[in-house]
């Protein structure tokens, strides 16, 4: 009965969003922990997104271990074999001390799991001697495990901002959360972090208002008293730097919309920067596609124009000719006349750095009701989501591609979300594997940390220019040392196989864009021609 309700949801979902698209984004939401996950969606269903039943609001973790388990996380009980070089082999000869893989750490719930040995750190590089190793387990002792704000003995509290007011929020917002707490309940079931059970605390910021995600973070930090961020999925994303300095907090596993996220010491990306997105979709088009000439649609966001001057800087070099460039508002109700300018241009190929997943839709939508779309195709950023053939139909397909910074969609990932957040069946996105991959990254380095886990001393761990790999699913790889931090299009000073400058490109293939059973993508084929892409070639 539910397969069926869920069937026929999304044979009507492209009639409802064309209805929602006409409406600009609202406000709204409650900044309450449990009901922000769990708000009525809205246009699309009542069940859609919902909080998962066994992930039980704040990640409780009460069941079973899933087959495959967290690719950066360690020792997960019952978890299937991972293969490549999943859970953390850093690259040969980056850093003193990386080694690969070695035992397993925490046991569940055990109070010698509070322990944490040098073995444990699994190729990260210690911060601490072993005299201070043992000096801050005495610490921790003597403060009974309340270490810092949000932590207790048995508990982190974590807090989070997401814009579900946007729109199409229902089916990008509320995943985005779900996955959060369903990646929580399974670390949760495999022992915590050194004992420490995880628990998060969601701020609804509307549309990604920035006085309304300042007042989130004054919220979360002064009344709910979380430890650190998970993740930072908001508009606002760039306007919260002094914020997170004056409360001296982290930000771990952000969603890179703004490259300052890249540089803020007190953020810890799990995906690529827009703006390297932008340089690494411009290669591949200089590459592949070979264009003559090219439009560009950009967001009027000054991240965006900058995304969108690297993709003019890179084509124009190459020798192809930019004929048209149409900036659009976060709220356009509707993109036909833009559409008509882009005709009368003719552009071989289309790149847009839009990053509102509704503004693409309603240019797909209408250039399909007029017949019209350029003779090299389109491509772009950020639409990778296992609704997006829901969205787009037929017209792109065959002809339309999307760089990500993760490969689709991973059997760990698909094996966590399947089990601990259900009602994000088909609407999984590549965002939701970054703040999966966030929340293992913390684990990972909470753990080396060891039970005296403070802020100071878990972005001294995160910082240390350690590289942590995701699972040879994803086969993404993220260190936040200053050259990974640093550098400029031109200057390129990050690592070229990490995060900053290696993604995929991606080609849609079929409406049918909802995972298959075994973790890979269906709709989705890795570009034939030039599958791996890089910023800088």
């Amino acid at each position: 009965m539910r397969r069926a309700k869920k069937h026929g949801l999304l044979a009507v979902l492209p009639i409802v969003v064309s209805s929602a698209l006409i409406l600009s984004a609202c406000g709204g939401g409650s900044d309450d922990a449990d009901n922000a996950a769990q708000q009525d969606p809205g246009a699309v269903a009542a069940d859609v997104g919902a909080a998962p039943a066994d992930a039980s609001g704040a990640a409780t973790g009460t069941t079973d271990a899933p087959a495959g388990a967290a690719p950066v996380a360690e020792g997960a009980t019952g978890a299937a074999p991972v293969t490549g070089d999943a859970g953390a082999a850093p690259v040969a000869g980056q850093n003193k001390g990386q080694k690969g893989a070695a035992a397993k750490t925490g046991t569940k719930g055990s109070a010698g799991a509070k322990t944490a040995k040098a073995a444990d750190l699994k190729g990260l590089t210690a911060i601490d001697t072993e005299a201070q190793r043992a000096e801050n387990e005495r610490i921790a002792a003597s403060k009974n495990g309340a270490t810092d704000m949000g932590i207790t003995k048995d508990s982190i509290k974590m807090g989070t901002v997401t814009m579900h007011g946007i729109a199409l929020g229902n089916l990008l917002a509320t995943p985005l959360v779900n996955g959060i707490k369903a990646t929580m309940a399974s670390v949760n079931d495999r022992g915590g972090v050194l004992g420490r059970r995880m628990s998060l605390v969601d701020c609804d910021d509307g549309p990604g208002e920035v006085s309304r995600s300042k007042a989130c973070i004054k919220k979360l930090v002064g009344q709910d008293k979380v430890f650190a961020f998970l993740s930072y999925s908001s508009w606002a994303s760039a306007s919260i730097h002094s914020d997170l300095a004056q409360y001296k907090i982290p930000a771990i596993g952000t969603w890179a919309y703004s490259q300052t996220e890249w540089q803020d010491p007190y953020m810890f990306p799990t995906h690529m920067s827009m703006i390297h997105e932008a340089m690494a979709n411009a290669q591949w088009v200089k590459n592949v596609i070979k264009p003559k000439t090219y439009g560009l649609v950009c967001l009027t966001s000054p991240e965006m124009q900058l995304s969108c001057n690297e993709v003019q800087r890179i084509l124009d070099d190459s020798g192809a000719k930019m004929v048209k460039k149409i900036d659009v508002g976060i709220s356009e109700t509707s993109m036909s006349a833009q559409i008509l300018s882009m005709r009368a241009a003719n552009p071989d190929h289309i790149v847009h750095y839009v990053i509102n997943p509704a503004t693409m839709t309603k240019f797909m939508v209408e250039a399909a009701q007029q017949g019209y779309y350029p003779p090299k195709g389109i491509s772009g950023n950020h639409l990778a989501t296992e609704i997006l053939g829901s969205l787009f139909g037929k017209h792109p397909v065959n002809r339309y591609w999307t760089n990500t910074t993760y490969k689709l969609w991973g059997a760990e990932f698909m094996a966590t979300m399947n089990k601990y957040a259900r009602g994000n069946k088909g609407l999984n996105h590549h965002i939701v594997q970054a703040s999966y991959v966030g929340v293992l990254v913390f684990e990972r380095a909470a753990k080396a940390v060891g039970p005296n886990l403070t802020r100071e001393r878990l972005m001294a761990q995160l910082g240390n220019g350690d590289i942590y790999a995701a699972d040879a699913s994803l086969d993404q790889r993220f260190s936040w040392s200053k050259a990974e931090r640093g550098g400029s299009g031109t200057d390129q000073t990050w690592n070229p196989e990490n995060g900053q400058g290696h993604e995929y490109m991606y080609k849609y293939t079929s409406t049918n864009t909802v995972s298959n059973p075994d973790g890979s993508p269906s709709g989705f084929q890795p570009d034939p021609d030039q599958f791996h892409i890089y910023t800088g070639k």
